[in-house]
C-alpha cells in the first residue's frame, strides 16, 4: 500500500481514480488546487498524480515548484492530463522531472501499471532506514490500540486484518483507511503531525508487500 496524492480539480474524476486507488490496496489523499497540494505534499506522499488543469496555478508550475523543495523533489509524480499539447511540451521540456505522462481517459488497468511502476523504480530506502520505519509503525500502530478509544482500537484493527489478509470483501470496503485512521489519532491527541504522515505511508516495503505488523 502506498500514500498516493491526487491533485485534481474534477470531483468526479478525482473520485474515479480514488476508487481504482483504494480497490489496488493504496490510500489516496485528495486536492483540488495547488494550494492544497503544496500543503500535502510536505506530508511526503509515496506518489503525486497531477492534473495540469488547476483553478489556482498552472500544473506545470506547481509541478516546478515540488521539484524545487527539497521535502518534495524526490517524490514520483505522475502527470495526468487531458491536454496534448502540453503533455508533448511536458516530454521535451522535464526530462526525466516526471515519472510518466498519462493522457487522459486512463483506465483503471493503466493507472495501477504507472503506479506500480513508479513505486519500483523510486528510490529505496536502505535495509536500516526501512526496519527503523516499520518499527516505528508497529509501535505506533500498538499505541492506537492500547491508548485510543475503543472506536479507534476497533477500526485500526479492522484495517490491520484487510491489510494482511489482502480482502476486497464488505471488510475492506468499511474499514477505514490509514489516513483517516492517522486524523482520527490526531484529533485524540495520540499523534502528533509527524508520527501521522509516518502511519499513513503503511507499509513502506513497496508494492506487492505488507507490513509485519502485530497488535
Amino acid at each position: 500500500m502506498a500514500a498516493i496524492l491526487i491533485v485534481e480539480d474534477d470531483g468526479l474524476v478525482a473520485g474515479h481514480v480514488a476508487r481504482t486507488l483504494r480497490q489496488a490496496g493504496h490510500t489516496p489523499i485528495l486536492a483540488s488546487d495547488a494550494r492544497s497540494a503544496l500543503q500535502e505534499a510536505a506530508d511526503r506522499p509515496d506518489i503525486i498524480l497531477l492534473d495540469l488543469g488547476l483553478p489556482d496555478l498552472p500544473g506545470e508550475e506547481l509541478l516546478r515548484r515540488l521539484k524545487s523543495r527539497p521535502e518534495t523533489a524526490k517524490i514520483p509524480v505522475l502527470v495526468i492530463t487531458g491536454r496534448r499539447e502540453a503533455a508533448a511540451q511536458l516530454r521535451k521540456t522535464e526530462k526525466g522531472g516526471v515519472a510518466d505522462i498519462l493522457l487522459k481517459p486512463v483506465s483503471g488497468v493503466q493507472l495501477r501499471e504507472a503506479v506500480n511502476t513508479a513505486l519500483a523504480t523510486q528510490g529505496e530506502l536502505d535495509a536500516d532506514s526501512l526496519r527503523l520505519a516499520r518499527q516505528r509503525q508497529r509501535e505506533l500502530i500498538l499505541h492506537l490500540i492500547v491508548e485510543g478509544p475503543d472506536p479507534l482500537a476497533f477500526h485500526v484493527s479492522r484495517r490491520l486484518c484487510a491489510d494482511r489478509t489482502k480482502t476486497r470483501g464488505p471488510m475492506s470496503a468499511d474499514a477505514l483507511t490509514w489516513t483517516e485512521i492517522a486524523e482520527w489519532g490526531m484529533r485524540e491527541g495520540l499523534l502528533n503531525a509527524e508520527q501521522a504522515s509516518l502511519l499513513r505511508r503503511v507499509p513502506l516495503a513497496g508494492p506487492g508487500k505488507t507490513m509485519e505488523a502485530s497488535a
